[in-house]
């Protein structure tokens, strides 16, 4: 009972934290220059290891679907699986976990530390809000640098799928680019795109919430951490499953 309790009282904790967000972006103008660094500290700090992770993922996705599908269809069609699933699904679900992973905690561990030191209390003595101050130039910040990483992630996802296909699958260059062509829409990147600035949106959020209401204490820093890398990438994968329905219900 005391979790079902906890999970309740925490849950409604969250909503009213997002609202007192909502109401922060009113001063997005005023708090620019945080915004602008923001963007730049998140971007600096994931873009290489999504770029390396992603280059990976296209190597083995194309492996894969030609060891999978070698007797079924058609070569030219592995850079079409590919190209579809990575716009659809890979591309913004690894630049989510990422975002769960590397970026969220750093702003958890962060803003813990600063809990933990009465920092946080301190802006509050001062008759700033934290919520303005430290919460919503990040939460802003993700939401429009999350798109161009989403991007950068499934070019980086293509592109390792096309140096194995070339190299070890026999798929020449303008067999790949002929078969990623097929059945491409423009909707399937915009559709990734909303689902990665929601995976932005919640991670930051959830990294935030448990980075300021962190406890005293030795533990508090790291516990802090671990909830909010844990909870964001568990919302991450429910968000893909409810926006993948919604965007892409057929």
């Amino acid at each position: 009972m005391n979790y079902i309790e906890s999970f309740i009282v925490t849950s409604g904790e969250i909503t009213v934290f997002i609202l007192r967000v909502f109401k922060s972006f009113r001063k997005i103008f005023k708090n620019y220059r945080l915004i602008i660094y923001h963007m730049f500290e998140i971007s600096q700090e994931s873009i290489l290891i999504l770029v390396f992770a992603s280059l990976f993922m296209g190597m083995v996705s194309a492996y894969q679907i030609a060891y999978q599908m070698k007797d079924v269809i058609p070569m030219l069609y592995v850079s079409t699986i590919v190209t579809q699933a990575v716009l659809i699904e890979i591309g913004p679900i690894i630049t989510g976990i990422g975002f769960s992973g590397k970026v969220s905690s750093q702003i958890s561990a962060e803003l813990s530390s600063m809990k933990v030191t009465d920092q946080i209390d301190a802006l509050e003595v001062m008759s700033i809000d934290p919520i303005e101050y430290l919460v919503m130039p990040r939460v802003v910040a993700a939401i429009l640098i999350i798109p161009f990483l989403t991007l950068i992630t499934e070019f980086s996802i293509v592109f390792g799928s096309y140096l194995i296909s070339v190299a070890a699958l026999d798929i020449t260059p303008n067999m790949f680019i002929e078969g990623s062509k097929k059945n491409f829409e423009m909707f399937q990147v915009f559709g990734g795109l909303i689902k990665s600035v929601m995976f932005g949106f919640f991670t930051v959020v959830l990294s935030c919430y448990f980075g300021i209401t962190a406890k005293t204490g030795a533990k508090a820093v790291g516990r802090a951490t671990t909830l909010s890398v844990t909870v964001s990438a568990i919302a991450v994968v429910i968000l893909d499953y409810i926006f993948t329905r919604m965007l892409f219900l057929w």
